[in-house]
């Protein structure tokens, strides 16, 4: 199939003439990588497409000669697209199948994410568009694997496309504008125009005109070049569709025979019959008999360059404008060349199928019956070269077995007494290890106790005490139980070098809220994501909050008002933390900055934040905002379980 499209190809070039021939050698010659060559197909292939294809003949003999198969692969692409544009779609989707295939030999991953993106362009324009979507998808998780920011932009936009197809207008935004979000960090593209026209497109569909416009306008200006004038068509076509749509028919159709004479200077039918659809469209309301003028033409075109697909589609819309008109026969003939060209087109399709199916069948019979006479031939061979040694080595062999056997059981009896000495020693270590177990949790359940009796003892005291030292009292109390608490969690757990904070912050806010008269006023709201803090992080960060929550609760929120108060603990990018602590109370009073360095809560969280090297930051804006950002420490979790038996073998 490959090498017929070449020769179709090189006899299509054949026609252009010697002179240019000369012209286009002296032009080849010019480009000496793929690249280069690809860049050049890019530029001409709707300018001059006989020069495109001319290159793409040049670069495969270039490719071929220097056993580039990514190269080779890269051109095939771009012949794909060409045939693509033309309405070849099997013959681009046979293309872009090989090129897939040897880019995957050659280890090229943007190129495979490429090829399987125009894969999926073929089904939406065949209207498959699960297909397509699923090629576009994978080609998307392959491009974000890879940081391929070009594959992510293009295969957005390649979604969008196939929801657009399908009038899902929300989802084609939202792709869009993803697609546009890499499209801003790249150097500009006919993706670029494309992501353009589709947002202009959507936006029309929705109503939204004005955007449509901006969109559309904003394609056209940078479109104006020869290697974008297909899409500069396209651009100006979609461009008069909105202005129909708005009811101005006058700038609608001189933007379509604007783009009707770009279309045929360029000779893109496909282009040219997109245009003489807009122009039916157009003159519908206003003149019906030029608007089936324009159908005739674009019928006539669609046969002169065998395109079925095209031809029915201009058929459906004659048959319905005749009908309009009340030239009733003249919609049948449409009606009856429509129904006999689809019969067509579909028999042929399955003949094709069918034929291609028998080719492919009978081609795997023989190749099956050759391998199967060649494995044949191969197995004489052998059984007439090996006859001679196969007693040499049947005893060669039992003498080697006996040998091995010797030295396996020889082997078996020194690894069962080093087993048997690793597993004395591992069960020593056991015990060690659980015995520091015991050691660590009566330790921490200890703490605890000293912690709570100093607490209790703090209580006891309070009835001699007056306010202000029963409020120092008070918030002696707190501190000490912050840190008995978190004591509490580590003899609870396994785990001896890290507190959950999910687990210690609730218990530490609610002992706060119940410590206070005023608790049914204030609401305490905490939202804490899953972090594990080392116990040098986790003790002064429950002080600090300590302080925060019980300075909020004493003095934000006077007499009977009400409010709440925000607890956030957070990840950052990396192992940054962040802690958020505010209040909708009635904030710090003036001249607070000076006021608070004589507070001694205020230079405990200070000290504490300068402990775990964390950043400080207090302000006032209605209420009061502590915010503390810290690196988390790096930890180690060891191994605390029995040696099994399969790293006894291992260390064995």
């Amino acid at each position: 199939m490959k090498h017929a499209l070449i020769a179709i190809l090189f006899l299509r070039f054949l026609l252009v003439g010697s002179l240019a021939i000369g012209q286009k050698k002296d032009a080849a010659h010019q480009y000496s990588s793929i690249t280069a060559y690809e860049g050049a197909i890019k530029y001409y292939r709707y300018y001059k497409q006989d020069s495109a294809i001319f290159l793409t003949e040049r670069a495969l003999v270039f490719a071929r000669r220097t056993g580039d198969s990514a190269g080779v692969a890269a051109i095939l692409l771009q012949i794909g697209m060409i045939n693509d544009n033309q309405g070849e779609f099997d013959s681009a989707q046979n293309l872009y199948q090989q090129a897939l295939l040897l880019f995957q030999q050659a280890g090229s991953k943007k190129g495979v994410i490429a090829a399987t993106i125009r894969l999926g362009v073929v089904e939406v324009r065949n209207d498959h568009y699960d297909n397509a979507v699923k090629y576009f998808l994978d080609a998307l998780k392959m491009a974000e694997e890879t940081g391929d920011k070009y594959g992510i932009m293009e295969a957005n936009y390649s979604i969008s496309w196939a929801w657009l197809d399908q009038k899902g207008y929300d989802k084609a935004l939202h792709y869009l504008e993803l697609a546009e979000r890499m499209n801003q960090q790249l150097p500009f593209t006919n993706t670029s125009l494309n992501i353009y026209n589709h947002f202009g497109v959507a936006y029309r569909e929705t109503g939204n005109y004005k955007k449509a416009k901006y969109y559309f306008n904003k394609g056209l200006e940078r479109s104006d070049k020869p290697e974008y004038q297909g899409l500069n068509i396209t651009l100006i076509n979609n461009l008069a569709t909105t202005y129909a749509k708005e009811g101005n028919l006058e700038t609608a159709i001189a933007l379509q025979e604007r783009a009707l004479g770009k279309a045929r200077s360029i000779g893109n039918y496909l282009r040219e019959l997109q245009t003489l659809s807009g122009l039916a469209k157009s003159y519908r309301k206003k003149d019906i008999n030029q608007a089936i003028n324009y159908l005739k033409e674009a019928v006539a075109l669609s046969r002169e360059k065998k395109s079925p697909r095209q031809e029915i589609r201009m058929l459906q819309m004659l048959s319905e404008y005749s009908k309009e008109k009340g030239d009733f026969k003249a919609a049948l003939d449409a009606k009856e060349r429509e129904h006999a060209l689809s019969d067509t087109f579909f028999y042929k399709r399955v003949e094709k199928n069918i034929t291609a199916l028998k080719a492919e069948y009978e081609l795997s019979k023989t190749t099956a019956r050759l391998k199967e006479l060649d494995l044949l031939n191969k197995k004489r061979n052998l059984e007439l070269e090996n006859a001679a040694t196969i007693r040499i080595i049947f005893i060669t062999g039992l003498s080697l077995l006996f040998i091995i056997i010797c030295l396996l059981y020889n082997q078996y009896r020194i690894k069962q007494k080093h087993n048997h000495n690793i597993t004395k020693k591992n069960l020593s270590l056991q015990r060690l290890v659980d015995e520091k177990e015991l050691l660590l949790k009566e330790v921490h359940h200890r703490v605890k106790n000293n912690l709570q009796i100093i607490i209790s003892l703090l209580e006891t005291q309070s009835s001699f005490l007056t306010d202000k030292a029963l409020a120092a009292m008070r918030d002696s109390q707190h501190r000490v139980y912050a840190m008995s608490l978190i004591h509490q969690k580590l003899y609870q757990t396994d785990d001896f070098a890290t507190v959950s904070m999910t687990a210690y912050l609730p218990d530490l806010l609610s002992y706060l809220k119940e410590s206070f008269e005023s608790k049914d006023k204030i609401a305490i709201h905490s939202h804490i994501e899953n972090i594990e803090l080392d116990i040098s992080q986790a003790i002064p960060l429950g002080l600090i909050i300590n302080e925060a929550v019980t300075n909020a609760i004493k003095y934000a929120f006077p007499g009977d008002a009400v409010g709440d108060i925000t607890i956030r603990l957070r990840c950052e990018e990396g192992n940054s933390v962040m802690l958020e602590i505010s209040d909708n109370g009635i904030g710090l009073p003036t001249n607070w900055e000076k006021k608070i360095n004589n507070s001694i809560g205020f230079k405990l969280m200070q000290g504490l934040s300068t402990d775990i090297q964390a950043d400080f930051h207090i302000e006032s804006h209605s209420g009061t905002r502590i915010t503390i950002a810290f690196e988390a420490v790096q930890f180690t979790k060891e191994l605390s379980k029995p040696f099994q038996p399969e790293l006894q073998m291992a260390l064995s």
